[in-house]
């Protein structure tokens, strides 16, 4: 049975979490967790970034273990998420998030994939495409010829609304494009898609 585990200073933002779903949840009040009583299959850790370095340790240790998280920052960035993304976590989001946010983010994380801010996604995206370049685009024979500007203009790390302004088409029209170059591609998700062209080999 899945569990949520909550990890929260601010009362406001504990009632709000508590809110966001009918999953079982369970109050953490310390960081020095016994992993060992925990259920990695199950459990999901929704945790307050804390502010000192001897905390966050404790978080990178619960990470490396390989339990699922979503952190929550006071003031979330882009580069502040790209950097826990990269220790583990799954999601990402702002400590006050509104109830529907959240419950989002924590389906999409028990769904098994990644929740993570626009301006988050799209700086990951950035880093990921600037540490490599794609050498094999024998992925392009998948894809129409508006499908593939789409893509080039992801791997530059731009949002849906400046794909839609470069190509002078609508938003829904730029949505549309992503929901087919994913299923045609087998990508999860945008980060997935990026990643999976910068190591496609044929």
């Amino acid at each position: 049975m899945t569990q949520l585990l909550l990890y929260v200073q601010d009362p406001n933002a504990l009632k709000n979490w508590s809110q966001a779903t009918n999953l079982t949840k369970k109050i953490l009040y310390t960081l020095d967790v016994n992993t060992q009583e925990l259920d990695k299959e199950n459990d999901l850790l929704l945790i307050e970034l804390p502010q000192t370095e001897k905390e966050q340790e404790k978080i990178e240790l619960i990470l490396r273990q390989g339990f699922k998280m979503i952190l929550f920052s006071n003031i979330p960035s882009p580069k502040e998420g790209v950097q826990w993304f990269q220790k583990g976590i799954k999601g990402y989001l702002n400590t006050f998030a509104q109830t529907e946010r959240i419950s989002q983010a924590v389906e999409t994380v028990l769904a098994g994939n990644i929740w993570l801010g626009q301006s988050v996604m799209q700086s990951l995206i950035q880093t990921v495409s600037k540490s490599r370049t794609v050498t094999d685009d024998s992925w392009k024979e998948r894809l129409s010829e508006r499908e593939i500007e789409t893509v080039e203009l992801v791997l530059q790390g731009k949002s849906n609304q400046e794909i839609a302004e470069l190509l002078h088409i609508s938003e829904r029209t730029v949505k549309a494009h992503m929901h087919n170059i994913l299923e045609k591609l087998e990508a999860k998700d945008r980060l997935n898609l990026v990643i999976k062209i910068q190591n496609w080999s044929n």
